[in-house]
């Protein structure tokens, strides 16, 4: 599988932060407040999604019975996500591999 990288690109193309397993969490919704005044490139702690790329989520506030939005994103589709490990949910199960 190819390298993600984790740049604003990508960022972007995630689809993360409409997941509903992140929807009523408190931790994402600041991090995505504190993400609009950070110039320049983000840290993947500051950033709620891309779990893909810089692993489980340091909130704790996740809804895990919600539907995960994975193979609906961009990044996904290109990174060929399906054929890794694991197959989403990478918010609790690690980064792609």
């Amino acid at each position: 599988m190819a390298n993600i990288e984790f740049n604003n690109e990508n960022i972007e193309k995630c689809q993360c932060p409409c997941c509903s397993v992140q929807a009523v969490s408190k931790c994402a919704y600041e991090k995505l407040d504190k993400l609009q005044s950070i110039s320049g490139s983000p840290n993947p702690e500051d950033v709620p999604g891309m779990y893909c790329v810089s692993g489980k989520t340091e909130c704790d506030d996740f809804n895990p019975e919600g539907a995960c939005q994975c193979p609906k994103c961009e990044v996904w589709k290109e990174y060929k996500l399906d054929e890794g490990e694991p197959a989403g949910y990478f918010c609790q199960n690690g980064k792609a591999k």
